[in-house]
Formats: C-alpha cells, sequence, structure tokens
C-alpha cells in the first residue's frame, strides 16, 4: 500500500504536544493546555473515550482517580457526573470530544488516540468520525487496539490512521497478546498509515514498519530527544522545546 503521508506532512516536520501543552499547574487534556499548545503553534496530541451514555470526552485515564480523585472508570459513570468533576487541583472541567474540536477550530493539526473500550469499541469510532466529518482542520487518528483502527478503516477509508505500539511492557496484558501487539502481528487490520512507537524500544524493527512513516512517544527531556531522533521521523513531547516546530 503506498504511504499516504507525504514529506513535509505535519505529522513527521512538528512535533505533538502531549495531551495538550499542560504543566505548571496546567492539566493534560485540559482546555488551558489545548489552548497554551495553539498559543505555542503545536500540534495537539489528546484521548477520546466513552462515558457510559455514550459521550465521548477527552480523557486519558481509564480510571477517573488520578485526575480528579473519583475512584471509578470513566466508562461506568455519566458525562452529567464527568462533567462536574474537576482536574487536579484546578477549576479545570473533562470536556466532550465535540467542545473540544469547536475550541482548537483547525488552528493546529489534532493526532487522535481512540481509547480502546472492548465492545464499545465501534460506537466510539462512529461517534467520533460522526463529529469529525464536517470538521475543516487537519487530523490523524491512533489507537493502541488494532481492532478499534480497523472500525476506523472501515467506517472512514480516507482517514490517515496510526498504529501504537508501546513495545510489549503493558503488564496488564497476557504475554502472549503483549508479544502479538509489540511485533505487529495484528496490524493487518488497522492496515496503519504511521507507527508510533514506544521511545523506549527503538529502533522499531523493519518487518513491523514496512515501509510506513515511524514516530514516537513520549519525549520528556533533551537527551532522549537526541537518541530518538535517528529512528523517527516525528515525535510527541512534554517538558521540553522540541527540535522539530
Amino acid at each position: 500500500m503506498k504511504n499516504r503521508i507525504p514529506d513535509g506532512h505535519w505529522l513527521i516536520t512538528r512535533a505533538c504536544a502531549h495531551r495538550g501543552f499542560h504543566g505548571d499547574g496546567i492539566p493534560e487534556n485540559s482546555v488551558k493546555a489545548y489552548e497554551r499548545a495553539i498559543e505555542l503553534n503545536y500540534p495537539i496530541e489528546m484521548d477520546v473515550q466513552l462515558t457510559s451514555d455514550f459521550t465521548p470526552v477527552c480523557f486519558h485515564d481509564d480510571n477517573l482517580k488520578r485526575m480528579t480523585g473519583k475512584d471509578s472508570l470513566i466508562w461506568n459513570v455519566s458525562y452529567e457526573e464527568v462533567s462536574k468533576l474537576t482536574l487536579l487541583d484546578t477549576q479545570e472541567k473533562i470536556i466532550t470530544f465535540e467542545e473540544f474540536l469547536k475550541l482548537v477550530d483547525g488552528r493546529v493539526p489534532l493526532l487522535i488516540e481512540l481509547k480502546s473500550q472492548s465492545s464499545k469499541n465501534e460506537i466510539l469510532a462512529k461517534k467520533v468520525l460522526e463529529l469529525l466529518k464536517d470538521y475543516k482542520g487537519e487530523y490523524v487518528i491512533q489507537s493502541f487496539d488494532p481492532r478499534l483502527m480497523k472500525y476506523v478503516r472501515k467506517l472512514s477509508p480516507s482517514v490517515i490512521r496510526g498504529q501504537l505500539i508501546d513495545g510489549g511492557k503493558n503488564p496488564a496484558l497476557k504475554p502472549f497478546l503483549r508479544f502479538v501487539l509489540a511485533n505487529g502481528l495484528l496490524n493487518f487490520m488497522s492496515k496503519p498509515d504511521f507507527i508510533n512507537y514506544s521511545f523506549t524500544t527503538l529502533p522499531l524493527k523493519k518487518r513491523i514498519a514496512r515501509g510506513k512513516r515511524v514516530l514516537c512517544w513520549t519525549i520528556r527531556n533533551t537527551q532522549d530527544e537526541e537518541k530518538s531522533l535517528p529512528y523517527v521521523e516525528g515525535y510527541v513531547f512534554e517538558n521540553i522545546t522540541p527540535k522539530l516546530k
């Protein structure tokens, strides 16, 4: 398959701000983090998953506790309840994906990660793609779950797709599944245009890359940036001023 990410594409010429440009009292995946990334002109990497009533919201963790103090899985809580929570020690709230798109309004490109929710994967893909249907800005979609990306591919083949790979270090998965995902053995489902790989396990094996664009996550210091640059064309960052701009 011909690669659909040409030379000069923003995904390989600009570094993406991880969960927005957060830090110094600005929580991840918050309005302030997104606004700061836009102000600094960085593409935004962010996360989307569903609440119990199938509302797509911008949030990374499965459990709400780390960011809000509420010890509950996000897909077991309604959006009405989620919307009342605040992020860390701020007044920032969890916003919907629809609100996020209106906030960004095409001002910077988006690297959208869909979080796997097993039986809800198809619903998540449908809802996100429906909201993106009339969006005028640039975006690509990625996920760790190739089954989820299979739905994206089937529902909207023209969307540029990415397969996230953690290098087989996720302790929550059984060893065999870790091996399968780390080696891209299910990538025939997602048929990705790019691989986004954990920088800790670079370089990516050629048989996994197979001519695709290679990115990495998440660069947090200049030393790791220097080590990763020979092996990748783009990356996700936080807490640094990246060399790619």
